[in-house]
């Protein structure tokens, strides 16, 4: 498929004359990252910047989500590239990271990110809340996802089932019962349909 968009590429730039945008080139970069073509997408990028199109904050979010995806969250230079060049973190940025290093485990470098995130003024949305409460569970620590989970609440913030299925997860893994949860998906104003529990 992405050969195909290729192929499709060169055919404007080339036989039509077309001139690409920094969209063109994010959704080809997004396509290799996806198919862990990392040295294609570092060609890419180099290729964009030779073209004089600047590469904004959704093509840094590209490659810095998968390098974190793929767990080389440490080893992604894109944070500082996206500095130096006077591009500003924004929330994709910031989730990307924390779900980078709850992935490796390192729940209390996502914690910190999740502080200094809101520290700078950036609202934390179901998809923050939901990294921090698998790098949670994962880590066994379901007193700290139940906070988490109330705190995600209290903020006004409705659990997705991607939320309710990582806390069924993690209260399995301890052993625990499932009926906290219940109880909240019924106090919560979430509705019937929405809590995966009563399905």
């Amino acid at each position: 498929m992405i050969d195909d968009a290729f192929k499709l590429f060169k055919e404007m730039v080339f036989w039509k004359g077309i001139l690409l945008d920094v969209i063109t080139y994010n959704s080809l970069i997004c396509g290799l990252c996806k198919l862990g073509r990392w040295d294609e997408a570092s060609k890419m990028l180099k290729e964009m910047e030779d073209e004089n199109i600047s590469p904004d904050v959704q093509t840094f979010n590209v490659l810095f989500d998968a390098f974190c995806k793929e767990g080389q969250v440490g080893e992604a230079d894109v944070i500082n590239i996206m500095i130096e060049r006077g591009k500003a973190l924004d929330l994709v940025t910031y989730n990307s990271l924390i779900d980078g290093y709850c992935l490796r485990g390192e729940i209390i470098k996502a914690k910190t990110i999740f502080d200094s995130m809101t520290l700078r003024g950036l609202v934390p949305n179901v998809v923050t809340y939901s990294s921090l409460l698998n790098g949670y569970c994962k880590n066994l620590n379901i007193e700290k996802a139940e906070q988490m989970f109330h705190e995600m609440t209290v903020k006004g913030l409705k659990p997705n089932v991607v939320t309710y299925n990582t806390m069924l997860h993690g209260f399995f893994q301890v052993g625990r019962s499932t009926s906290y949860l219940l109880n909240l998906c019924i106090c919560l104003p979430i509705g019937p349909d929405y809590c995966p529990l009563l399905l």
